[in-house]
């Protein structure tokens, strides 16, 4: 690796020696009131050691107590197993260097570096997180812990993950590549800290990467470890996330798209909550990573549901191939931005009159939103092209389809030029699971109860609504001279059929009064004190039937087709329904 140097030009060290020269002449003296100052708690070494934190195969971390500024911070050391091996120690002070030199919200900042007093120990010391590695919160959720799950939704967790992100691009703008990034180096913290650890592994892009670690000539080394462990010899990194470049061991071809690839790998555990790679051992993992041979995320954990988008942005940064993956952070964070501001449409297109928007039978699972213009919403029944709404700007239509499973069920044609704007099945779908669970489930019930009724039309939606209601009230009479003694004559009130019809059918009341009326001019009910009957039943159920066959009525158990009339009957039924027509039923 390469480092900053200091360079001290002449002004530098003329500063230098002023400061020098205004300082007391007993430095003995000077120090003894520096250290009553100070305060220490013990006066050899500043750092009190209190716990350890966490241990790996470079170094190991402990809390400290800084006595000097009064704060507990963490102080990381190399591992006992390298303290003889120069160029890893070497390495561990590059780390150090190189993390002191990304000063990022989002990266851990260094305080000081140093040799521990009394040995030969080097150390550097660092911001103290409050909080766990994201590893332990995707196996908490993973577990389904309610306070994790209620905590870390889909849109906070992407929120960590820009966090870790907005670092990378960061230290990529400084030509320094990470190489290990992976949950267990993410550090959560209770207030929406996020930091990204451990660069031991971190280099420049455009240095040579000449630490002389030894290779591991015997694979049989390599079943040992663990698969999540960050590896140091000729293979740098985590296998169980390693892109497949960085299996090769070659270092030029590592580079910002390495971190990329880690980038999707540590999403892909997020929410799969398991890593890339898992194998029975290590060599098996080590062969699956080569291959870049990993589940898709949506199989690997079902129950996830994970969104569409979502996974495409996952395959995306975790490409086998470096030229098909992100081209840089920016353009993963872009993606990611997107797809929590919902900006997932699918564009808005043009639609000119006669033009089909949406079509009958259709599996499209798309959603318009229209804009501008104004279109029909039709369905073909009985062999007729019936209306069911006509809808303009600022309408909705093709939702059912895209919450559901089922085809088209109407065809939408624009009678003007109109412009809408398609929203995507798998934002729509992700809309709703925002919702509180139990809210989604009432949206998906709903839908499915709209979808099955609508299997059978409405009368409201027929353009001629005559045989509907002259069926219904042949059914309310047929259904009362059953029950009835032979030959008892049958009546209700007038408003209370009125009421019937309309409650059953959900027509307008006056309009079903109206049809009422002219039944009874022309002699088929009979009105006496507002006491509706029905004089001959046979010869309503003839004009049923009559109804039936006129208008086509071809659905029921009861099929229309040519009834035997006398010419009276013919011309009488005829004028009626020539009537009926005029009241626009």
């Amino acid at each position: 690796m390469k480092s900053e140097r200091l360079e001290l030009d002449t002004s530098d060290v003329k500063l230098a020696d002023q400061i020098l020269e205004s300082m007391p002449d007993s430095s003995e003296e000077m120090l003894q009131i520096t250290q009553r100052l100070l305060n220490r708690e013990r006066q050899h070494g500043r750092y009190i050691v209190r716990d350890q934190l966490a241990r790996g195969g470079m170094g190991v971390i402990y809390t400290v107590y800084d006595q000097d500024l009064r704060r507990t911070t963490a102080m990381k050391v190399p591992s006992p197993q390298i303290l003889h091996q120069e160029p890893k120690v070497s390495s561990f002070i590059e780390e150090s260097r190189v993390t002191a030199q990304l000063e990022h919200p989002n990266i851990v900042p260094i305080h000081e570096i140093g040799v521990i007093e009394d040995s030969s120990l080097p150390y550097y010391t660092m911001k103290l997180v409050d909080g766990e590695p994201l590893k332990d919160v995707i196996r908490m959720i993973a577990r389904e812990d309610p306070d994790y799950v209620r905590h870390y939704t889909r849109h906070r967790l992407l929120d960590i993950f820009l966090k870790v992100c907005n670092a990378v691009a960061y230290a990529h703008s400084h030509g320094v590549i990470h190489r290990d990034i992976k949950p267990e180096n993410i550090m959560v913290g209770k207030f929406g800290e996020v930091l990204l650890m451990d660069w031991g592994l971190a280099k420049y892009v455009d240095a040579e990467d000449n630490t002389a670690f030894e290779e591991v000539q015997d694979t049989s080394q390599i079943v040992e470890h663990n698969p999540s462990r960050t590896e140091d010899g000729v293979i740098k990194g985590s296998l169980a996330y390693i892109a497949p470049e960085q299996v090769l061991g070659n270092p030029s071809e590592i580079d910002k798209k390495t971190d990329i690839f880690l980038l999707g790998g540590t999403l892909y555990q997020i929410f799969t909550h398991s890593p890339p790679y898992e194998g029975e051992n290590m060599m098996d993992i080590l062969q699956r990573a080569e291959r870049c041979e990993y589940e898709v995320p949506s199989k690997r954990n079902p129950r996830a549901q994970i969104p569409k988008a979502l996974e495409r942005i996952i395959l995306h940064a975790m490409a086998p191939a470096k030229n098909k993956r992100y081209a840089s952070c920016q353009d993963l964070i872009d993606d990611i931005e997107a797809f929590l501001a919902g900006r997932r449409s699918g564009g808005i297109r043009q639609f000119h009159v006669g033009q089909e928007i949406i079509k009958a039978g259709d599996e499209s699972k798309e959603t318009f939103v229209i804009i501008s213009g104004k279109a029909r919403i039709h369905r073909n029944v009985n062999g007729r092209n019936m209306t069911i709404a006509e809808i303009g700007a600022g309408e909705i239509v093709g939702e059912m389809a895209g919450i559901g499973q089922s085809a088209r069920t109407a065809t939408v044609t624009a009678t003007e030029d109109t412009e809408a704007l398609i929203i995507t099945y798998d934002l729509l779908l992700d809309e709703l699971r925002k919702l509180s669970p139990w809210m989604e489930k009432i949206v998906f019930s709903l839908a499915d109860r709209v979808r099955l009724n609508s299997r059978y039309l409405h009368p409201l939606l027929l353009e001629n609504r005559i045989f509907p209601l002259v069926n219904q009230l042949f059914l309310i009479y047929a259904g009362a001279h059953v029950q009835a003694e032979p030959g008892t004559p049958i009546s209700y009130p007038l408003k209370d059929v009125v009421d019937e019809v309309t409650m059953n059918l959900g027509l307008d009341m006056a309009r079903t009064a109206k049809v009422i009326d002219i039944l009874t001019e022309e002699g088929l009910c009979s009105n006496v004190a507002e006491q509706l009957s029905i004089p001959s039943l046979q010869e309503f159920a003839l004009f049923n039937d009559y109804c039936r066959c006129k208008m086509d009525i071809n659905t029921g158990v009861k099929k229309s087709g040519e009834i035997q009339l006398i010419k009276d009957e013919d011309c009488r039924f005829h004028r009626i329904v020539s009537h009926l027509h005029e009241i626009d039923v």
